[in-house]
């Protein structure tokens, strides 16, 4: 079709909404342009004595830290729970960030596995009628990440800041009947870094929690054993870290204390089970015969993956379930073109919202 054509010559956007981030910017490009924290800040009112009357809303790290202004989260544990909250940021991401016209651009979105199906409906109507874009394709983000690495076969372990997933796709599609979310992430991980830190003698108020995080950033790793490690000489993990205002602290155990959640969850008071484990129930649940070609193709996404040991240990733990003499291979997943299928306005216009089941898989 012409149309098709005219859309297709001209970069697609992509766009990723997660619990603690968004980010945006072209098919085809290296990185994101955009990258900004998903939170909406709405004035409750303006003071008084203000004359200068501010913006109507702010978006992401514009939000000024100011007692007026009320924080609204976009996305909760990977699912989309305020709607005029995300429009507010689409709209700022297309026009304030990108700088672009969104009806001369295809999109490209991801949405969280096992997010409600009315929630592909929803985000269809807001960009076909409140922005006008010619054309849309929504993917699951787990099948995004396999798509990365040139696959369409794999099994995807994949952590953020709000949730977690084990997911298989095979030949493309996803498989929801075997796909399981686990509600441990790197938030998660942040809030029990705090408390390791607190018992230890270095207790963070909630308005550093940002240090926190970038203690657990910079300092956590995955261990290959976790009991040999707690039982190792203290000098094989003490390391040092200089706070903002130039004091420096101790971290000890607690640097391979807090990953280990995401394989006991127990730990932080969950009953599910860890990561591994889950991962061995997707690959259960899926027909024997693709088996082995999901355990070859094992793909780890998401910032909480980043743990140094983190693919080891999942290498270890995996093998150790897994039937004797499978092949594991675990993957990072660096980033790649690939090319999809796209929901056209005109076909949004014949069939509505729910074209999005049978064309986005």
């Amino acid at each position: 079709d012409c149309d098709l054509k005219a859309f297709t010559e001209i970069a697609a956007i992509v766009m990723d909404i997660g619990t603690g981030y968004t980010k945006a910017g072209f098919a085809g490009d290296d990185k994101p342009r955009v990258v900004l924290r998903s939170l909406v800040g709405i004035p409750i009112h303006q003071p008084v004595h203000d004359h200068n009357k501010g913006p109507d809303y702010y978006i992401g790290n514009s939000i000024p830290n100011d007692p007026w202004i009320t924080k609204t989260r976009v996305v909760t544990n990977g699912i989309v729970t305020d709607w005029d909250a995300l429009e507010m940021l689409w709209h700022y991401v297309f026009y304030q960030e990108l700088r672009v016209a969104p009806e001369e651009h295809a999109i490209l979105l991801s949405d969280a596995p096992l997010s409600p199906i009315t929630n592909r409906e929803k985000s269809a109507e807001l960009l076909f009628e409140g922005f006008g874009v010619p054309a849309l394709f929504i993917a699951h983000q787990t099948l995004l990440s396999l798509y990365s690495t040139g696959r369409t076969t794999g099994l995807i372990i994949e952590s953020g800041l709000g949730v977690s997933y084990t997911a298989p796709i095979h030949n493309g599609y996803t498989l929801p009947h075997a796909t399981f979310r686990l509600d441990l992430a790197g938030g998660c991980l942040t809030e029990y870094m705090g408390k390791l830190l607190e018992e230890c003698g270095n207790p963070f108020s909630s308005e550093e929690t940002h240090i926190v995080r970038n203690i657990k950033e910079t300092c956590c790793y995955v261990t290959h054993d976790f009991q040999e490690e707690m039982v190792a000489s203290e000098s094989d993990y003490l390391t040092d870290y200089e706070l903002p205002d130039g004091h420096i602290i101790t971290i000890g155990n607690e640097r391979f204390r807090c990953p280990e959640a995401l394989f006991k969850p127990q730990v932080i008071g969950l009953a599910d089970p860890g990561l591994h484990i889950l991962a061995m129930k997707s690959l259960q649940k899926c027909k024997e015969g693709i088996h082995s070609e999901l355990l070859n193709n094992i793909v780890l996404s998401g910032g909480s993956s980043m743990f140094p040991g983190f693919a080891e240990r999942i290498q270890k733990e995996i093998g150790k379930l897994a039937p004797n003499r499978s092949k594991l291979n675990v993957y990072a997943s660096p980033q790649r073109k690939f090319s999809s299928l796209w929901v056209r306005k005109k076909d949004y216009e014949e069939e509505g919202s729910v074209i999005v089941h049978r064309k986005c898989f």
